[in-house]
């Protein structure tokens, strides 16, 4: 049995997809299982996979696309071995990340999920500099779920790594949550799970305009929604300006784009949800945190 598997869901990105399965087979750790989900892509992705003639990489193909969320799970189910990783077809590991993870957690057998850090890279003509998502060290599940509520804590999902144990027992990924399931699954983990957080750096996460997590139509439709299944990032004042700050920018974000019109629509939402007092406090702290942080960092 393989030490560790690889999730990785793929939908129409070939190109990017057989560059993130190639990041994995590179690795300086031999023993893993690598499991591609095809989630029913049109462009040949699936075809590109079967072409990578390596017996570590299983492909499975999805009948219909379900979302990322089923094609991890169905990964999850998939694998034989006990620790779970993830990756975004459109990221690379680093050559040591699955060997510094499998150290790791034999060392540390009471832990159950980490978090790791990673770099982000934008493309050339974007005019930004490469980014180090860099996680504080902290060992244990309460200051990880006050860590991602503060947004001290960059929690991308080929940053978690898991026990397949542990990932069952906490319910696997939402497969409705078509954005911020990441943040969720971690959060539902806290509860039920030992979880920790690294600085080192085992991936690098290439940033494009066309990511999800990049589009602002989605946004406020997922913060609602989390909002709703973890009540206390909002009624929890030490957690709150976390939920500020990123609603702050995300307003901020649509100013800067035109997006006047859906702003109109998305404070309507978030004042019917949480009323009209405390939406003019939230923005007040977003705001305030946006400028003590300074516009460039807070928007990053």
């Amino acid at each position: 049995m393989a030490g560790i598997a690889v999730i990785m869901p793929v939908f129409n990105r070939a190109t990017a997809a057989t560059q993130a399965i190639d990041s994995v087979l590179r690795q300086d750790f031999a023993d893993f299982e690598l499991i591609v989900v095809d989630d029913a892509s049109t462009d040949g992705s699936a075809d590109a996979v079967a072409a990578i003639g390596d017996p570590r990489l299983t492909l499975l193909r999805q009948t219909a696309n379900a979302g990322a969320n089923a094609a991890r799970n169905r990964g999850i189910l998939a694998a034989n071995a006990p620790l779970l990783a993830f990756l975004d077809s459109d990221d690379v590991y680093l050559p040591h990340k699955l060997g510094a993870l499998i150290r790791f957690f034999e060392a540390r057998p009471e832990v159950d999920a980490l978090l790791d850090s990673f770099e982000i890279r934008y493309p050339a003509d974007s005019g930004r500099r490469t980014f180090r998502a860099i996680n504080p060290t902290i060992d244990s599940s309460a200051e990880i779920e006050r860590g991602m509520f503060t947004r001290r804590i960059f929690k991308a999902t080929p940053a978690l790594s898991v026990r397949r144990e542990a990932a069952l027992r906490a319910g696997l990924f939402d497969e409705t949550m078509r954005r911020r399931q990441d943040f969720d699954f971690v959060l539902r983990l806290c509860r039920t799970a030992r979880c920790v957080s690294t600085d080192q750096i085992l991936w690098t996460k290439n940033w494009s305009a066309d990511a999800i997590s990049a589009k602002q139509a989605t946004f406020m439709d997922a913060t609602l929604e989390l909002c709703r299944r973890h009540p206390h990032y909002f009624a929890e004042p030490d957690f709150r300006p976390g939920l500020a700050r990123d609603t702050a920018r995300h307003f901020v974000r649509l100013a800067a784009t035109g997006g006047f019109a859906q702003s109109i629509r998305d404070a309507g939402r978030l004042r019917r949800a949480f009323g009209g007092a405390a939406f003019a406090a939230l923005m007040a702290q977003g705001f305030a945190e946006i400028a003590r942080r300074g516009l460039k960092r807070a928007l990053r």
